[in-house]
């Protein structure tokens, strides 16, 4: 025999039992199924964002940074849905009596100085008597008039007077 001839001989048996050994050979005993075995597993689902507790108290604080309330042409009645807002901030001031605002009442350039810097004042005392109105102490609220004095918007159309009939609420400390 040549070389040759044995070197072929043992790459096909080396080839015959490497397939030898990747043949599995499956033996059915008594008593035992082939069903799969299926384990019910409990996980716990993975939080990805914050909790609702955590999302209510976001959104609360995302609501108080809208401290602004709008008024009608020459009024100073509180609009039913700037209510909301001043629950709110109502609420909040009430929770923490240790906190304080100021009021501002501010006015468009329409009207005379003293008559805007008089309209801005009640407009500050109605949004501080809402805020009373939901548990907010007296001492806890300043109110301030600005009358047409600080425009939020300049202009001289309807656009602009509505931003700048105004009661903003800021905060102290």
């Amino acid at each position: 025999m040549s070389m040759k001839h044995i070197y072929k001989s043992v790459v096909v048996a080396l080839m015959v039992a490497g397939l030898a050994a990747c043949a599995s050979k499956q033996t059915e005993t008594e008593g035992q199924s082939t069903q799969p075995v299926v384990q019910e597993t409990t996980t716990q689902p993975v939080q990805t964002g914050p909790s609702a507790e955590e999302l209510a108290r976001l959104q609360d604080i995302e609501a108080r940074k809208a401290r602004v309330v709008y008024f009608d042409f020459d009024d100073s009645t509180v609009k039913p849905e700037a209510r909301d807002l001043l629950a709110l901030h109502g609420a909040f001031l009430a929770k923490n009596p240790g906190l304080n605002v100021t009021v501002e009442g501010h006015c468009d350039e329409r009207g005379t100085p003293e008559y805007n810097v008089a309209l801005g004042e009640r407009r500050a005392k109605a949004v501080a008597q809402v805020l009373m109105s939901y548990g907010v102490q007296a001492s806890q609220i300043k109110t301030i008039s600005y009358g047409e004095e600080k425009p939020a918007v300049l202009g001289h159309n309807e656009a602009a007077w509505e931003k700048n009939r105004r009661g903003v609420l800021v905060y102290e400390g």
